[in-house]
Protein backbone atom coordinates (compact mmCIF):
# COMPACT_ATOMS: atom_id res chain seq x y z
CA UNK A 1 0.00 0.00 0.00
CA UNK A 2 1.34 3.20 -1.10
CA UNK A 3 2.36 6.13 1.63
CA UNK A 4 -0.14 8.42 -0.05
CA UNK A 5 -2.86 5.74 0.33
CA UNK A 6 -2.29 5.51 3.91
CA UNK A 7 -2.19 8.91 4.60
CA UNK A 8 -5.78 9.06 2.99
CA UNK A 9 -7.47 6.57 5.05
CA UNK A 10 -6.10 8.61 8.59
CA UNK A 11 -7.43 12.03 6.60
CA UNK A 12 -10.77 10.31 6.23
CA UNK A 13 -10.41 8.12 9.89
CA UNK A 14 -10.83 12.06 11.14
CA UNK A 15 -13.22 13.16 9.06
CA UNK A 16 -15.28 9.83 10.11
CA UNK A 17 -15.03 10.85 13.76
CA UNK A 18 -16.30 13.89 13.56
CA UNK A 19 -19.17 13.09 11.43
CA UNK A 20 -20.23 10.37 13.71
CA UNK A 21 -20.21 13.18 16.69
CA UNK A 22 -21.87 15.26 14.80
CA UNK A 23 -24.61 12.73 15.08
CA UNK A 24 -24.64 10.63 17.78
CA UNK A 25 -23.56 11.37 21.01
CA UNK A 26 -20.54 9.23 22.20
CA UNK A 27 -20.29 8.55 25.96
CA UNK A 28 -16.59 9.42 26.83
CA UNK A 29 -16.01 5.95 28.47
CA UNK A 30 -16.82 4.80 25.04
CA UNK A 31 -14.38 6.71 22.91
CA UNK A 32 -11.78 6.16 25.46
CA UNK A 33 -11.54 2.43 25.72
CA UNK A 34 -11.39 2.52 22.21
CA UNK A 35 -8.69 4.76 21.75
CA UNK A 36 -7.11 2.54 24.51
CA UNK A 37 -8.05 -0.35 21.66
CA UNK A 38 -6.12 1.54 19.06
CA UNK A 39 -3.13 2.30 21.13
CA UNK A 40 -2.63 -1.59 21.98
CA UNK A 41 -3.23 -2.34 18.44
CA UNK A 42 -0.30 0.20 17.28
CA UNK A 43 2.08 -0.69 20.06
CA UNK A 44 1.79 -4.51 20.74
CA UNK A 45 1.38 -5.57 16.72
CA UNK A 46 3.77 -3.03 15.61
CA UNK A 47 5.42 -5.20 13.03
CA UNK A 48 2.54 -6.04 11.13
CA UNK A 49 1.12 -2.30 9.55
CA UNK A 50 -2.26 -3.59 8.56
CA UNK A 51 -2.98 -3.78 12.22
CA UNK A 52 -1.28 -0.71 12.66
CA UNK A 53 -2.89 1.33 10.52
CA UNK A 54 -6.07 0.03 11.69
CA UNK A 55 -5.15 1.03 15.40
CA UNK A 56 -4.11 4.48 13.81
CA UNK A 57 -6.67 4.89 11.58
CA UNK A 58 -8.90 3.91 15.30
CA UNK A 59 -7.17 6.73 16.99
CA UNK A 60 -7.72 9.80 14.68
CA UNK A 61 -11.62 8.31 14.65
CA UNK A 62 -11.73 8.77 18.30
CA UNK A 63 -9.46 12.12 17.47
CA UNK A 64 -12.01 13.23 15.71
CA UNK A 65 -15.19 12.70 17.68
CA UNK A 66 -12.68 14.60 20.49
CA UNK A 67 -12.34 17.29 18.36
CA UNK A 68 -16.11 17.48 18.13
CA UNK A 69 -17.27 17.42 21.49
CA UNK A 70 -14.86 19.77 23.21
CA UNK A 71 -16.44 22.47 20.15
CA UNK A 72 -19.74 21.52 21.68
CA UNK A 73 -18.61 22.00 25.02
CA UNK A 74 -17.42 25.81 24.09
CA UNK A 75 -20.62 27.15 24.65
CA UNK A 76 -19.95 26.72 28.04
CA UNK A 77 -17.50 29.69 27.39
CA UNK A 78 -20.27 32.25 26.47
CA UNK A 79 -21.23 33.67 29.44
CA UNK A 80 -23.87 35.63 28.45
CA UNK A 81 -25.95 32.72 27.41
CA UNK A 82 -26.37 32.16 30.94
CA UNK A 83 -28.84 35.42 30.90
CA UNK A 84 -31.04 34.28 27.87
CA UNK A 85 -34.65 35.05 27.97
CA UNK A 86 -33.76 37.70 30.44
CA UNK A 87 -34.07 41.65 30.05
CA UNK A 88 -30.31 42.56 30.22
CA UNK A 89 -28.36 45.59 29.38
CA UNK A 90 -24.68 45.33 27.62
CA UNK A 91 -22.05 46.60 25.80
CA UNK A 92 -20.07 45.00 22.92
CA UNK A 93 -17.91 45.80 19.83
CA UNK A 94 -19.73 44.50 16.25
CA UNK A 95 -17.10 42.19 15.59
CA UNK A 96 -18.02 40.98 12.02
CA UNK A 97 -19.42 42.76 8.47
CA UNK A 98 -23.15 44.26 9.18
CA UNK A 99 -25.51 41.87 7.07
CA UNK A 100 -27.68 44.33 5.60
CA UNK A 101 -31.19 42.67 4.47
CA UNK A 102 -34.52 44.18 3.52
CA UNK A 103 -35.97 46.66 6.13
CA UNK A 104 -33.09 45.07 8.76
CA UNK A 105 -29.83 44.78 9.93
CA UNK A 106 -28.05 41.94 11.33
CA UNK A 107 -25.14 42.44 13.87
CA UNK A 108 -22.53 39.98 15.48
CA UNK A 109 -21.34 41.74 18.58
CA UNK A 110 -18.69 40.27 21.03
CA UNK A 111 -19.84 41.15 23.92
CA UNK A 112 -17.23 43.02 26.93
CA UNK A 113 -19.83 44.17 29.64
CA UNK A 114 -23.33 43.69 30.92
CA UNK A 115 -24.76 45.69 33.45
CA UNK A 116 -26.15 44.50 36.63
CA UNK A 117 -27.47 45.97 39.65
CA UNK A 118 -26.41 49.48 38.35
CA UNK A 119 -22.82 48.10 37.85
CA UNK A 120 -20.95 47.18 34.89
CA UNK A 121 -19.18 43.56 34.82
CA UNK A 122 -17.00 41.76 32.37
CA UNK A 123 -18.69 39.45 30.22
CA UNK A 124 -17.82 37.08 27.19
CA UNK A 125 -19.86 35.46 24.11
CA UNK A 126 -21.36 36.78 20.67
CA UNK A 127 -24.63 38.01 20.34
CA UNK A 128 -26.71 37.86 16.96
CA UNK A 129 -28.65 41.64 17.32
CA UNK A 130 -31.41 42.24 14.52
CA UNK A 131 -32.16 46.01 14.50
CA UNK A 132 -33.81 48.03 11.97
CA UNK A 133 -32.00 49.61 8.63
CA UNK A 134 -31.29 52.46 10.53
CA UNK A 135 -29.41 54.22 11.85
CA UNK A 136 -26.59 52.14 10.36
CA UNK A 137 -23.92 50.93 12.63
CA UNK A 138 -20.72 49.67 11.13
CA UNK A 139 -17.70 47.03 11.90
CA UNK A 140 -15.69 48.15 14.99
CA UNK A 141 -18.35 50.10 16.37
CA UNK A 142 -19.15 50.12 20.38
CA UNK A 143 -22.82 49.91 21.08
CA UNK A 144 -24.78 49.44 24.50
CA UNK A 145 -27.67 47.02 23.83
CA UNK A 146 -31.18 46.70 25.61
CA UNK A 147 -33.21 44.49 25.56
CA UNK A 148 -34.89 40.67 25.73
CA UNK A 149 -31.73 37.92 25.26
CA UNK A 150 -33.18 35.11 23.88
CA UNK A 151 -32.11 31.50 22.65
CA UNK A 152 -31.69 30.52 18.98
CA UNK A 153 -35.32 29.06 17.63
CA UNK A 154 -35.58 25.39 16.87
CA UNK A 155 -38.41 24.77 14.11
CA UNK A 156 -40.06 21.38 12.99
CA UNK A 157 -37.53 21.14 9.78
CA UNK A 158 -34.87 23.87 10.90
CA UNK A 159 -32.73 24.43 13.65
CA UNK A 160 -31.55 27.95 13.88
CA UNK A 161 -29.58 26.89 17.13
CA UNK A 162 -27.54 24.78 15.49
CA UNK A 163 -26.82 26.82 12.46
CA UNK A 164 -25.82 29.86 14.84
CA UNK A 165 -23.84 27.53 16.78
CA UNK A 166 -21.23 26.80 14.35
CA UNK A 167 -20.50 30.81 14.68
CA UNK A 168 -19.94 30.23 18.37
CA UNK A 169 -22.99 32.09 18.97
CA UNK A 170 -25.82 30.99 21.11
CA UNK A 171 -28.05 34.28 22.15
CA UNK A 172 -29.95 36.46 19.81
CA UNK A 173 -32.16 39.67 20.74
CA UNK A 174 -34.53 41.11 18.12
CA UNK A 175 -35.05 44.81 17.81
CA UNK A 176 -33.57 46.39 20.94
CA UNK A 177 -32.41 49.55 22.17
CA UNK A 178 -29.50 50.91 20.46
CA UNK A 179 -26.90 53.21 21.76
CA UNK A 180 -23.45 53.99 19.89
CA UNK A 181 -20.93 54.44 22.17
CA UNK A 182 -17.51 54.24 20.28
CA UNK A 183 -15.64 53.48 16.61
CA UNK A 184 -12.78 52.39 15.81
CA UNK A 185 -12.33 48.83 17.52
CA UNK A 186 -11.85 46.08 15.70
CA UNK A 187 -8.87 44.90 13.31
CA UNK A 188 -8.07 47.62 11.29
CA UNK A 189 -6.99 45.24 8.36
CA UNK A 190 -10.63 44.25 8.16
CA UNK A 191 -11.56 47.66 8.81
CA UNK A 192 -10.10 48.55 5.48
CA UNK A 193 -11.27 45.75 3.79
CA UNK A 194 -14.81 46.43 4.23
CA UNK A 195 -14.41 50.15 3.64
CA UNK A 196 -13.33 49.57 0.31
CA UNK A 197 -16.29 47.23 -0.43
CA UNK A 198 -18.55 49.59 0.26
CA UNK A 199 -16.75 52.06 -1.90
CA UNK A 200 -16.78 49.32 -4.73
CA UNK A 201 -20.80 48.57 -4.33
CA UNK A 202 -21.58 52.41 -4.31
CA UNK A 203 -19.35 52.80 -7.69
CA UNK A 204 -21.12 49.72 -9.22
CA UNK A 205 -24.87 51.14 -8.09
CA UNK A 206 -23.23 54.44 -9.93
CA UNK A 207 -22.46 53.49 -13.36
CA UNK A 208 -25.18 50.73 -13.69
CA UNK A 209 -28.45 50.56 -13.79
CA UNK A 210 -31.13 47.98 -11.84
CA UNK A 211 -31.32 45.21 -11.77
CA UNK A 212 -28.25 44.70 -13.39
CA UNK A 213 -26.03 46.53 -10.67
CA UNK A 214 -27.74 44.57 -7.88
CA UNK A 215 -26.59 41.04 -9.93
CA UNK A 216 -22.88 42.67 -10.48
CA UNK A 217 -22.99 43.51 -6.45
CA UNK A 218 -24.09 39.94 -6.38
CA UNK A 219 -21.76 38.09 -8.53
CA UNK A 220 -18.44 40.22 -7.54
CA UNK A 221 -19.40 40.93 -3.46
CA UNK A 222 -22.02 38.61 -2.50
CA UNK A 223 -23.88 41.32 -2.10
CA UNK A 224 -27.90 39.84 -2.79
CA UNK A 225 -30.10 42.54 -0.98
CA UNK A 226 -30.92 44.76 -4.05
CA UNK A 227 -31.92 41.90 -6.01
CA UNK A 228 -35.32 41.78 -7.15
CA UNK A 229 -37.60 39.07 -5.63
CA UNK A 230 -38.81 38.03 -9.12
CA UNK A 231 -34.89 37.76 -10.64
CA UNK A 232 -34.08 35.46 -7.15
CA UNK A 233 -36.97 33.19 -8.06
CA UNK A 234 -35.95 33.05 -11.82
CA UNK A 235 -32.84 31.63 -10.26
CA UNK A 236 -33.85 29.86 -7.89
CA UNK A 237 -36.17 28.00 -10.67
CA UNK A 238 -32.89 27.35 -12.98
CA UNK A 239 -30.57 26.27 -10.37
CA UNK A 240 -28.75 29.10 -11.09
CA UNK A 241 -28.18 30.55 -7.15
CA UNK A 242 -24.97 29.51 -6.75
CA UNK A 243 -23.60 32.35 -9.41
CA UNK A 244 -24.31 35.44 -6.75
CA UNK A 245 -23.69 33.27 -3.28
CA UNK A 246 -20.06 33.37 -2.17
CA UNK A 247 -19.24 29.24 -1.48
CA UNK A 248 -17.25 26.90 -2.78
CA UNK A 249 -19.78 25.26 -5.03
CA UNK A 250 -19.90 28.50 -6.51
CA UNK A 251 -15.78 29.75 -6.48
CA UNK A 252 -14.88 25.66 -7.83
CA UNK A 253 -16.64 26.29 -10.85
CA UNK A 254 -16.10 29.62 -11.66
CA UNK A 255 -12.26 29.78 -11.01
CA UNK A 256 -11.53 26.44 -13.56
CA UNK A 257 -13.81 28.38 -15.68
CA UNK A 258 -11.82 31.52 -15.16
CA UNK A 259 -8.38 29.69 -16.33
CA UNK A 260 -10.20 28.04 -19.43
CA UNK A 261 -11.42 31.47 -20.44
CA UNK A 262 -8.03 32.73 -19.96
CA UNK A 263 -6.48 29.83 -22.09
CA UNK A 264 -8.74 31.04 -25.08
CA UNK A 265 -7.13 34.25 -24.67
CA UNK A 266 -4.30 31.87 -26.01
CA UNK A 267 -2.30 33.34 -22.73
CA UNK A 268 -0.16 30.63 -21.70
CA UNK A 269 -1.37 27.80 -18.99
CA UNK A 270 1.69 28.88 -16.36
CA UNK A 271 0.27 32.57 -16.46
CA UNK A 272 -3.45 31.49 -16.92
CA UNK A 273 -3.12 29.97 -13.53
CA UNK A 274 -1.49 32.53 -11.33
CA UNK A 275 -3.83 34.80 -13.05
CA UNK A 276 -6.79 32.76 -12.01
CA UNK A 277 -5.36 32.10 -8.30
CA UNK A 278 -5.11 36.28 -8.38
CA UNK A 279 -8.46 36.51 -9.57
CA UNK A 280 -10.10 34.56 -6.42
CA UNK A 281 -7.62 36.63 -4.46
CA UNK A 282 -9.23 39.88 -5.17
CA UNK A 283 -12.68 38.13 -4.71
CA UNK A 284 -11.77 37.00 -1.39
CA UNK A 285 -10.37 40.16 -0.04
CA UNK A 286 -13.62 42.29 -2.08
CA UNK A 287 -16.05 39.90 -0.34
CA UNK A 288 -14.63 40.60 3.40
CA UNK A 289 -12.52 37.63 3.79
CA UNK A 290 -15.26 35.83 6.03
CA UNK A 291 -14.18 32.11 6.92
CA UNK A 292 -16.70 30.99 4.42
CA UNK A 293 -15.24 32.87 1.60
CA UNK A 294 -11.47 31.98 2.46
CA UNK A 295 -12.87 28.16 2.78
CA UNK A 296 -14.32 28.51 -0.59
CA UNK A 297 -11.09 30.25 -2.28
CA UNK A 298 -8.99 27.30 -0.99
CA UNK A 299 -11.18 24.86 -2.81
CA UNK A 300 -11.36 27.14 -5.59
CA UNK A 301 -7.49 27.58 -6.23
CA UNK A 302 -7.01 23.34 -5.20
CA UNK A 303 -9.50 23.11 -8.41
CA UNK A 304 -6.74 25.31 -9.78
CA UNK A 305 -3.61 23.09 -8.80
CA UNK A 306 -5.44 20.26 -10.45
CA UNK A 307 -6.18 21.55 -13.71
CA UNK A 308 -2.50 22.93 -13.85
CA UNK A 309 -1.17 19.59 -13.07
CA UNK A 310 -2.95 18.21 -15.65
CA UNK A 311 -4.45 15.09 -14.02
CA UNK A 312 -7.42 16.00 -11.33
CA UNK A 313 -7.08 12.71 -9.50
CA UNK A 314 -3.21 13.96 -8.07
CA UNK A 315 -4.87 16.68 -5.56
CA UNK A 316 -7.60 14.17 -3.51
CA UNK A 317 -5.03 13.78 -0.63
CA UNK A 318 -4.80 17.47 -0.48
CA UNK A 319 -8.57 18.10 -0.71
CA UNK A 320 -9.56 15.64 1.83
CA UNK A 321 -6.09 17.62 3.96
CA UNK A 322 -7.44 20.77 3.69
CA UNK A 323 -11.12 19.47 4.58
CA UNK A 324 -9.43 17.73 7.74
CA UNK A 325 -7.87 21.00 8.63
CA UNK A 326 -11.14 22.55 7.98
CA UNK A 327 -12.78 20.20 10.59
CA UNK A 328 -10.18 20.86 12.96
CA UNK A 329 -10.58 24.54 13.25
CA UNK A 330 -14.55 24.78 13.53
CA UNK A 331 -15.78 20.84 13.25
CA UNK A 332 -19.20 22.29 13.36
CA UNK A 333 -19.24 23.44 9.67
CA UNK A 334 -19.70 19.55 9.05
CA UNK A 335 -23.15 19.39 9.66
CA UNK A 336 -24.55 22.87 10.58
CA UNK A 337 -22.97 24.44 7.35
CA UNK A 338 -24.08 23.64 3.34
CA UNK A 339 -21.67 25.75 1.87
CA UNK A 340 -19.08 23.84 3.29
CA UNK A 341 -20.94 20.38 1.98
CA UNK A 342 -21.85 21.93 -1.39
CA UNK A 343 -18.03 23.11 -1.75
CA UNK A 344 -16.32 19.91 -0.51
CA UNK A 345 -18.73 18.08 -2.71
CA UNK A 346 -17.93 20.11 -6.15
CA UNK A 347 -14.66 20.09 -6.01
CA UNK A 348 -14.67 16.13 -5.28
CA UNK A 349 -17.77 16.43 -8.36
CA UNK A 350 -14.82 18.03 -10.25
CA UNK A 351 -11.79 15.65 -9.25
CA UNK A 352 -13.31 12.29 -10.08
CA UNK A 353 -16.70 13.11 -12.42
CA UNK A 354 -14.98 15.63 -15.16
CA UNK A 355 -12.68 12.49 -16.42
CA UNK A 356 -15.36 9.65 -17.14
CA UNK A 357 -17.34 12.70 -18.57
CA UNK A 358 -15.13 13.89 -20.34
CA UNK A 359 -14.79 11.86 -23.40
CA UNK A 360 -18.48 11.30 -23.53
CA UNK A 361 -19.05 15.26 -24.57
CA UNK A 362 -16.11 15.13 -26.93
CA UNK A 363 -18.72 15.61 -29.93
CA UNK A 364 -20.30 19.06 -28.13
CA UNK A 365 -18.21 22.12 -29.69
CA UNK A 366 -15.84 24.04 -27.08
CA UNK A 367 -16.52 27.00 -28.64
CA UNK A 368 -15.80 30.14 -25.78
CA UNK A 369 -15.49 27.05 -24.12
CA UNK A 370 -18.78 25.79 -24.27
CA UNK A 371 -17.90 21.72 -23.44
CA UNK A 372 -15.89 22.88 -20.54
CA UNK A 373 -17.93 24.93 -18.66
CA UNK A 374 -21.00 21.89 -19.43
CA UNK A 375 -18.43 19.20 -18.18
CA UNK A 376 -17.74 20.81 -15.13
CA UNK A 377 -21.24 22.12 -14.18
CA UNK A 378 -22.42 18.63 -14.47
CA UNK A 379 -19.29 17.07 -13.02
CA UNK A 380 -20.06 19.05 -9.76
CA UNK A 381 -23.69 19.17 -9.49
CA UNK A 382 -23.63 15.11 -9.74
CA UNK A 383 -22.10 15.43 -6.73
CA UNK A 384 -24.00 18.79 -4.82
CA UNK A 385 -27.44 18.29 -6.11
CA UNK A 386 -28.42 15.42 -3.25
CA UNK A 387 -27.32 18.17 -0.69
CA UNK A 388 -29.39 20.77 -2.51
CA UNK A 389 -32.16 19.01 -2.64
CA UNK A 390 -32.10 17.56 0.95
CA UNK A 391 -31.80 21.34 2.14
CA UNK A 392 -33.53 23.88 -0.14
CA UNK A 393 -36.50 20.78 -1.02
CA UNK A 394 -36.31 22.04 -5.38
CA UNK A 395 -34.92 19.96 -8.12
CA UNK A 396 -34.43 22.50 -10.88
CA UNK A 397 -34.80 19.84 -14.14
CA UNK A 398 -33.35 23.33 -16.22
CA UNK A 399 -30.00 23.69 -14.51
CA UNK A 400 -28.15 21.99 -16.75
CA UNK A 401 -29.03 23.96 -19.95
CA UNK A 402 -29.11 27.26 -17.90
CA UNK A 403 -25.70 26.38 -16.17
CA UNK A 404 -24.41 25.95 -19.50
CA UNK A 405 -25.86 29.14 -21.05
CA UNK A 406 -24.84 31.64 -18.12
CA UNK A 407 -21.73 30.19 -16.70
CA UNK A 408 -19.57 30.56 -19.93
CA UNK A 409 -19.85 33.98 -19.82
CA UNK A 410 -19.75 34.56 -15.98
CA UNK A 411 -15.83 34.95 -15.89
CA UNK A 412 -16.13 37.99 -18.81
CA UNK A 413 -19.15 40.03 -16.96
CA UNK A 414 -16.95 39.60 -13.67
CA UNK A 415 -13.87 40.84 -15.48
CA UNK A 416 -15.78 43.66 -16.84
CA UNK A 417 -17.17 44.53 -14.39
CA UNK A 418 -13.91 44.67 -11.99
CA UNK A 419 -12.63 46.64 -14.44
CA UNK A 420 -15.16 49.46 -14.52
CA UNK A 421 -15.79 49.23 -10.98
CA UNK A 422 -11.63 49.65 -10.52
CA UNK A 423 -11.93 52.56 -13.03
CA UNK A 424 -14.78 54.20 -10.82
CA UNK A 425 -12.34 54.43 -8.16
CA UNK A 426 -10.42 57.00 -10.19
CA UNK A 427 -13.25 58.34 -12.95
CA UNK A 428 -16.85 57.82 -12.70
CA UNK A 429 -17.60 59.13 -16.03
CA UNK A 430 -14.75 56.91 -17.76
CA UNK A 431 -16.22 53.57 -15.47
CA UNK A 432 -19.58 54.35 -16.75
CA UNK A 433 -18.48 53.70 -20.40
CA UNK A 434 -16.24 51.17 -19.47
CA UNK A 435 -19.43 49.33 -17.78
CA UNK A 436 -21.51 48.59 -21.15
CA UNK A 437 -20.20 45.50 -22.15
CA UNK A 438 -20.32 44.57 -18.15
CA UNK A 439 -24.39 46.02 -18.50
CA UNK A 440 -24.95 43.20 -22.06
CA UNK A 441 -23.60 40.29 -20.19
CA UNK A 442 -25.32 41.05 -17.34
CA UNK A 443 -28.69 41.63 -19.36
CA UNK A 444 -27.91 38.61 -20.99
CA UNK A 445 -27.33 36.27 -18.10
CA UNK A 446 -30.16 37.81 -16.43
CA UNK A 447 -33.13 37.41 -19.90
CA UNK A 448 -31.49 33.49 -19.68
CA UNK A 449 -32.64 33.03 -16.05
CA UNK A 450 -35.99 34.73 -16.34
CA UNK A 451 -36.93 32.86 -19.94
CA UNK A 452 -36.10 29.52 -18.91
CA UNK A 453 -37.46 29.59 -15.41
CA UNK A 454 -40.92 29.80 -17.50
CA UNK A 455 -40.24 26.93 -19.28
CA UNK A 456 -42.82 24.55 -17.82
CA UNK A 457 -41.76 22.09 -14.93
CA UNK A 458 -38.67 23.71 -14.95
CA UNK A 459 -38.02 23.25 -11.25
CA UNK A 460 -39.61 20.64 -8.99
CA UNK A 461 -40.72 20.96 -5.43
CA UNK A 462 -39.02 17.79 -3.73
CA UNK A 463 -40.47 18.00 0.11
CA UNK A 464 -38.94 15.18 2.96
CA UNK A 465 -36.26 13.84 0.97
CA UNK A 466 -34.76 11.25 3.67
CA UNK A 467 -31.40 11.02 3.96
CA UNK A 468 -31.62 7.15 2.80
CA UNK A 469 -32.21 8.24 -0.55
CA UNK A 470 -29.06 10.41 -0.55
CA UNK A 471 -26.95 7.16 0.91
CA UNK A 472 -28.18 5.53 -2.00
CA UNK A 473 -27.43 7.90 -4.54
CA UNK A 474 -23.55 8.61 -3.36
CA UNK A 475 -23.46 4.56 -2.87
CA UNK A 476 -24.15 4.35 -6.63
CA UNK A 477 -21.55 7.12 -7.42
CA UNK A 478 -18.80 5.64 -5.51
CA UNK A 479 -19.87 2.48 -7.16
CA UNK A 480 -19.79 4.03 -11.05
CA UNK A 481 -16.29 5.71 -9.84
CA UNK A 482 -14.89 2.29 -9.23
CA UNK A 483 -15.98 0.39 -12.09
CA UNK A 484 -14.40 2.96 -14.22
CA UNK A 485 -11.44 2.99 -12.61
CA UNK A 486 -11.25 -1.03 -12.99
CA UNK A 487 -11.64 -0.51 -16.70
CA UNK A 488 -9.16 2.67 -17.09
CA UNK A 489 -6.95 -0.25 -15.26
CA UNK A 490 -7.87 -2.79 -17.35
CA UNK A 491 -7.62 -1.02 -20.67
CA UNK A 492 -3.54 0.10 -19.83
CA UNK A 493 -2.64 -3.20 -18.94
CA UNK A 494 -4.00 -4.33 -22.38
CA UNK A 495 -2.20 -1.57 -23.78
Amino acid sequence: MSKSRIFLYLCLSLILGVFISSFFNIPQLVWLISLVIGLILITVWWGRWKVVLVGFCLCLLIGGIARHQISVASQKLSEIRKYNDQEIVFKGIISKEPDIRKGSTKYAVKSAQIKIANQWSEISGQVLVTSSSYPEYQYGDEIEIKGELKTPAVFEDFSYKDYLARYNIYSVIYYPEIKLIGQGQGHLVLRGIFTLKDKFENIVNSILPEPQASFLAGLLLGVRRGIPDDLMEAFNLTGTTHIIAISGYNVTIVAALLMSFLIVLTIPRPYTFWLAVIGILLFTILTGASPSVVRAAIMGILVLVALKAGRLSNVTNAIILTGCLMLLINPKILRADVGFQLSFLATLGIVYFSPILEKRLQGIPNTLEMRNSLLMTISAQLAAVPIIVYNFERLSLIAPLANVLILPVIPLTMLAGFISGLVGFVWLGLAKILAWPAWLFLTYEIKIAEWLAKVPFASIEVENLHWVWLLGYYLCLVIIFVFWRKKQKHGQIKS
